[in-house]
């Protein structure tokens, strides 16, 4: 969807704006009030999918074309025709025009390769809470703000597609698991959903709880955070990396909520199996061991000697330009998520079930 709302954006500032270069004859404009339109929209997707390159980019050019309008659009509402375009209403247009066809070609390159849950018989439950990790959480209701969105993958047993070698046991056996913070939830799906589609069910939670900071500023409103990490990972891994210590105690108080999930969900006796990937390591390692009644076991994804983007989730699929940044490329067969999701299988198949 983020795609699909990136590519709607550009095209229609690209739209907006080269019209200006036909103009024929005397006339209304009506396609000027796309401007706005679009400018809303731009806003829209960054709330939507966070601050990225390419959803900052929309709201830049969108912000230049409401601007550039501006004087059409007042035009437009007072009932005035047009018979021409000023030298400096064209020479926004030529920018911008130029702008959003790169916009559009690098939308094009940087698209995210997908396959939806029902392609591997796996449904997908997205449920919102609200609440702190001091107070509790409690199920959002529609016209509420929430905080935490608890991502749920689990197979469709039901259909006749499912091999009986891809599922543990009938029960499901329940994973748990906790996202880089470099990442989030999205950035590991086609991982989540395969690991689903061997008998798990998988769950992932992202949390945006004002009683746990990573950054103590403004970078960890909830649009900036996940950029924020991955901007300071990429500037100095080193110096990111060194405040593990503080990263583990945070991500313990993602372990607690997360088994209070489980209890809710399915049990207070249900034992779950526990996957992180680099900066939970050493709190899932520790929360493992407190609760060793209730975890069977647990499995760190950078063990995986094939997953080269560790730390930045399955990039390679779901942020090629981030792929890029980390020196990979855009990979359409689903290699790493593949590797990750049988070597996860295997670990908990030989310690457990």
């Amino acid at each position: 969807m983020k795609f699909y709302g990136e590519l709607l954006i550009f095209v229609l500032l690209f739209i907006t704006n080269f019209r200006v270069f036909f103009t024929r004859k005397p006339r209304r404009d009506p396609l000027t009030v796309v401007a706005p339109f679009t400018f809303l929209l731009s806003i829209l997707q960054i709330i939507a999918w966070g601050v990225e390159l390419l959803t900052v980019l929309g709201v830049v050019i969108a912000f230049l074309v409401l601007i550039s309008n501006f004087h059409a659009l007042f035009r437009y509402s007072e009932q005035l025709f047009i018979d021409r375009y000023s030298p400096l209403m064209k020479f926004w247009a030529v920018l911008t025009t130029f702008l959003s066809t790169v916009a559009i070609v690098a939308t094009f390159l940087t698209a995210p390769v997908e396959f939806s849950p029902n392609e591997l018989n796996v449904k997908k439950n997205l449920t919102n809470y609200t609440g702190s990790f001091r107070a509790g959480f409690q199920k959002s209701s529609i016209f509420s703000y929430s905080n935490v969105k608890l991502y749920t993958f689990s197979p469709i047993e039901n259909d006749e597609n499912l091999l009986e070698s891809d599922a543990p046991n009938k029960e499901n056996p329940v994973v748990l698991f906790f996202p880089d913070k470099r990442a989030d939830t999205h950035n590991y799906s086609p991982y989540l959903q395969l690991l689903a589609q061997k008998g798990f069910t998988v769950m992932s939670a992202d949390f945006f709880c004002d009683d746990v900071k990573w950054m103590h500023s403004f970078e960890d409103f909830k649009i900036l955070r996940q950029s924020a990490c991955l901007f300071r990972s990429l500037q100095n891994n080193q110096k990111f990396m060194a405040q593990r210590e503080f990263y583990s105690y945070n991500i313990l108080q993602e372990c607690k909520a997360m088994l209070q999930f489980v209890d809710q969900n399915f049990s207070p006796q249900t034992k779950v199996f526990l996957v992180t990937d680099v900066m939970g390591n050493s709190a899932v390692s520790d929360f493992a061991k407190m609760n060793s009644s209730r975890v069977s076991s647990v499995f760190f994804l950078d063990s995986v000697e094939e997953y080269k983007t560790a730390g930045y989730g399955c990039v390679e699929q779901t942020s090629p330009l981030t792929a890029f940044l980390l020196g990979q490329k855009r990979e359409k067969t689903f290699f790493t998520p593949k590797i990750l999701a049988e070597r996860t299988y295997q670990h908990f198949c030989k310690n457990c079930l």
